[in-house]
C-alpha cells in the first residue's frame, strides 16, 4: 500500500479559525452589504437555511452553487444578474477585513511544501460552502495561495459537502486516486474524519488530546509534520 495523496482539511488545520468569531462577523458584514434586497436582520437565517439545504444535496448534476442560490434567489425574489455583482463586489471589498480573525496554523506550510517537494500529491478539501474568490483568499490567510494543489473544493466545483461521503468520493475522483492510496488530514471527527474512513480514506486527526482522537493516527499538525518529516508516512503503510 502506498501513499501518493494528501488531502487537507482548511480551517483549524491548515488556517486557524474561530467559528465563534468569524461566521458572526462575516454574516453581519455581507448582510449589511445586501441591505438593498431584504432586511439585513433577516438575511443571516436566511444564508443559514439556504447553506443547510444546499448540504442536503444529493444531486449529482446540481452544484453546491447552484443548490445554494436556487433556494437564496427565490426568497429574495431577485434574480442572479441584479445580486451577484453586489456578491462579487462584497468578497473583493469588505470580506478580506474579516482576515483579522484568522491565523496560519503553525507548520501548516512548512508541512505542505515537504509533502509537494517529497513528491506528494497535495489537495484542500475544505468543505466547498464558500465560492472560489472566499478561498482563494482563505488560502492567502493561511500563506499558501502560491502552493500548486492539485485540487482546491469550491461551491462552483464540488455536488456535495461535508459531512456527506459523496463529497470524498467525489474528490477522490477528481484527483484520480483511490482511497486506500490517500490520506486525509483534518480536525473534524463528524466532517473530516468519519466520512473519510467511511469510503476508504486513511486519516490523521488534528487534535492535541488522544482521548478524543477518532483515528489511529492523530497529533497536532507540528506532530504531523515530524511524523512525515522523519520518514514514517512512507514506512507506516507499507
Amino acid at each position: 500500500m502506498t501513499i501518493t495523496h494528501i488531502l487537507f482539511d482548511l480551517d483549524d488545520t491548515l488556517l486557524l479559525n474561530s467559528t465563534q468569531q468569524f461566521l458572526p462577523a462575516y454574516l453581519r458584514l455581507l448582510s449589511q452589504y445586501l441591505a438593498r434586497f431584504a432586511d439585513p436582520h433577516t438575511i443571516p437565517m436566511l444564508i443559514m437555511e439556504c447553506t443547510a439545504e444546499m448540504q442536503t444535496n444529493n444531486n449529482p448534476d446540481v452544484t453546491n452553487f447552484e443548490a445554494f442560490y436556487r433556494p437564496f434567489l427565490a426568497r429574495l425574489g431577485v434574480t442572479f444578474d441584479e445580486i451577484q455583482p453586489w456578491i462579487e463586489r462584497f468578497y473583493l471589498e469588505e470580506y478580506p477585513v474579516l482576515r483579522e480573525n484568522v491565523e496560519p496554523a503553525p507548520f501548516g506550510r512548512e508541512t505542505v511544501v515537504h509533502l509537494m517537494d517529497a513528491g506528494y500529491t497535495v489537495a484542500v478539501a475544505t468543505n466547498p460552502l464558500f465560492p472560489e474568490i472566499a478561498v482563494e483568499q482563505r488560502l492567502e490567510w493561511a500563506n499558501m495561495s502560491d502552493l500548486p494543489f492539485a485540487l482546491v473544493t469550491t461551491m462552483e466545483e464540488m455536488h456535495f459537502s461535508k459531512p456527506n461521503p459523496r463529497y470524498y468520493e467525489e474528490t477522490l475522483s477528481l484527483l484520480n486516486v483511490a482511497p486506500e492510496n490517500a490520506l486525509m488530514v483534518g480536525d473534524d471527527p463528524e466532517r473530516d474524519i468519519a466520512p473519510a474512513q467511511s469510503v476508504g480514506l486513511h486519516t490523521w486527526h488534528i487534535t492535541a488530546d488522544p482521548d478524543d482522537a477518532e483515528s489511529p493516527l492523530h497529533g497536532t499538525l507540528a506532530d504531523f509534520y515530524q511524523w512525515v518529516k522523519a520518514g514514517k508516512l512512507e514506512t507506516f503503510f507499507k
